[in-house]
């Protein structure tokens, strides 16, 4: 696979809103699969976390107990997602920190590649004031900030995998991108597993 141009691999958009309990459980996760240059589709789930949202996750993301407790539990909703992360390049704006949650949530799970959105800008936009995906979104998106529904998984999803496309996109102009390429020069930093499984699974 490593020879592959990054627009023929599969990618996976995913971003996770939690309960703001330490350690964090998942409330919510949107994946949106990514394809020759395009946004396939997306998928959202809310998931009923065992400990309650603190009032400080309510007011970011807005999701109440109320809300939450009308939800699946992970056991019920999991093959699912697992499913849709699977054989896929899993693409998030400093996606270690959903990866986390996912992998809390299912332990034995264990990406293809992580790709850090964040990571990626600062390769290709040296020098911003800010690597926020509400800054970046605003400079490189400009026409999808007023339809943004932030701080939901899926409107983060679905920005954060044309932000993707974007900044691969402009990637490409100055080099030829294969997926082993893309993979190394975003990775997600702490990702142990890549780290490690790099040289066997391209």
């Amino acid at each position: 696979m490593n020879n592959l141009h990054w627009s023929q691999c599969p990618f996976v958009v995913v971003d996770v809103e939690g309960n703001g309990q330490t350690p964090a459980e998942l409330v919510e996760l949107a994946t949106v699969q990514v394809r020759e240059r395009k946004i396939q589709s997306s998928r959202v789930w809310g998931i009923r976390p065992t400990a309650p949202i603190t009032e400080y996750a309510v007011s970011i993301h807005g999701i109440s107990n109320e809300q939450a407790a009308r939800f699946p539990p992970w056991s019920v909703v999991s093959q699912d997602i697992i499913q849709e992360l699977a054989e896929r390049v899993v693409v998030g704006h400093n996606v270690s920190v959903d990866a986390r949650l996912i992998r809390q949530a299912e332990p034995g799970w264990q990406p293809l590649a992580l790709v850090d959105t964040l990571a990626l800008a600062k390769k290709v936009m040296p020098g911003q004031p800010s690597y926020a995906l509400s800054a970046l979104t605003k400079q490189l998106l400009p026409e999808a900030v007023t339809s943004w529904q932030r701080h939901r998984a899926e409107g983060d999803a679905l920005v954060t995998a044309a932000l993707f496309l974007k900044l691969a996109t402009l990637l490409e102009q100055k080099m030829e991108l294969k997926l082993l390429s893309l993979v190394q020069i975003a990775a997600a930093a702490d990702d142990n597993y890549l780290q490690s499984q790099q040289g066997s699974l391209f």
